[in-house]
């Protein structure tokens, strides 16, 4: 017995030699569940989770190498955004939406943390006063006389321009902290600058060209996707013709891929991201150009199904001829002449089984509105599955039971299901759907 207690005891110590903890109390989250999310570039990951006592007292542990941006959630779901580096981290306060209540104990960076925003909160408040106060200098009759009024203007905003540059020189360089603020102050920026100062756009994209997506602080500061995706927002946005705005997109997505090329497995999931940002945005020369650029790559070892994805855009690009299918032995895509629906599915898919009810709804509108035709490619392999599943079905279904081995699903590069492509009555690509809502909004508007 005693044994076994001095081995529990051992195994307990280890344990907690492996973690180190975050405690507090939160008078106002009593008897609240308190959750600390920590982060693995796209993925935020529940590190610990407990129950804050009758008096906001709780303890969380969270892995002794890890080291970067957490969140603290409770159970109202409030959020706050910590620092996880220091073991024996202290918070106390109120609630976690009060923030003047809130101290952070044997923990400098997370002190550091809550004055820099404070400090970027007030400057941007003030940046946009002066901001709004300079064209009522500059334009109107009445002001346009005080020179000396606009000269303090044009001052005052040149000093709040460095407020958050300024800030960040007061902490440490060697800290975690000193390199996540400019890449948070740039997430915050972009949209701003799209909509309020739009003279910040050549600024904001030369900072992105200028990251190390390869640094491993990225791993844990939960901005891999924020700052990604919110880049290819602000260039879809910058006011330029599409020409220019895939210009810039493809120049940002080479620096992308140079920077992480000696990381295979972290390109491989930003490029797959990336991908699935593309067509939810309907960037589809962005896509192409990706894919080409991904293929091209001698020394990087592509998924099996990224690969496929990279390949299928390649060959099969929006604009391009698709490739012809033998539907029967008197039938071919290509004989139908009218703009088709293309559709990969199979009768074992839960979605396929779903969006099947949800295309029956469109089918009759679109055909008399459009003449379009449906053609629904399954890759069954079992007969009797197939009948029950398409038997009843108003569109055209075709079946050779090859499964993942016919030759339509090869020429198409087909790793999942359900897989849509829409095509003009000249087997012209017109889009790579995601969605057949998509399509709908295709069918109205553009086809």
């Amino acid at each position: 017995m005693r044994n076994t207690l001095l081995l529990t005891l051992l195994l307990t110590n280890i344990l907690l030699a492996q973690t180190q903890t975050l405690t507090g109390t939160l008078t106002e989250h009593k008897g609240q569940e308190i959750t600390l999310i920590g982060f693995n570039y796209y993925k935020a990951i529940d590190v610990d989770k407990t129950v804050a006592d009758s008096l906001g007292n709780f303890s969380l542990n969270y892995p002794k190498n890890y080291k970067g941006m957490g969140i603290l959630k409770t159970q109202d779901n409030s959020n706050l955004v910590i620092v996880l580096k220091k073991s024996k981290t202290q918070i106390t306060g109120t609630h976690l939406k009060e923030v003047a209540s809130l101290e952070f104990i044997n923990s400098k960076e997370n002190n550091q943390f809550v004055t820099y925003a404070k400090t970027y909160t007030q400057g941007k408040q003030a940046y946009s006063a002066w901001r709004y106060l300079k064209p009522k200098y500059t334009n109107q009759q009445t002001l346009k006389t005080e020179k000396k009024v606009l000269q303090t203007i044009d001052k005052e905003l040149e000093r709040l321009e460095q407020v958050a540059t300024n800030a960040i020189k007061l902490i440490p360089e060697n800290s975690y902290l000193h390199w996540f603020l400019p890449m948070q102050t740039l997430v915050k920026d972009m949209p701003e600058t799209i909509h309020k100062y739009t003279e910040n756009l050549p600024k904001n994209i030369q900072q992105f060209r200028s990251i190390a997506f390869n640094h491993p602080n990225f791993k844990t500061s939960g901005l891999f996707k924020e700052l990604i995706e919110g880049h290819y927002f602000l260039l879809e946005n910058m006011g330029q013709n599409l020409d220019s705005v895939y210009t810039q997109m493809n120049t940002s997505t080479d620096y992308l891929i140079k920077s992480l090329k000696k990381n295979d497995s972290l390109l491989n999931t930003v490029s797959e991201t990336l991908f699935k940002y593309f067509e939810k945005r309907s960037l589809y020369p962005a896509a192409a150009h990706l894919a080409t650029q991904m293929l091209s790559q001698d020394q990087c070892v592509l998924s099996t199904s990224l690969a496929n994805t990279m390949q299928k855009y390649k060959d099969l690009k929006v604009g391009a001829i698709a490739p012809d299918i033998q539907l029967d032995a008197s039938t071919t895509l290509s004989s139908i002449k009218k703009p088709v629906l293309l559709v990969f599915g199979a009768s074992g898919c839960t979605h396929c089984k779903k969006e099947a009810l949800e295309l029956l709804g469109y089918y009759d509108t679109w055909k008399a509105r459009k003449n379009i035709e449906v053609v629904y490619i399954s890759l069954d392999t079992d007969k009797t599955l197939y009948a029950k599943a398409y038997g009843n079905t108003p569109w055209q279904t075709y079946c050779d039971y090859k499964g993942w081995e016919t030759q339509a699903a090869k020429d198409y590069y087909i790793n999942a299901t359900p897989t849509y492509f829409l095509l003009d009555k000249d087997m012209k690509i017109l889009v790579h759907p995601r969605s057949l809502g998509q399509v709908d909004a295709w069918v109205h508007y553009k086809l």
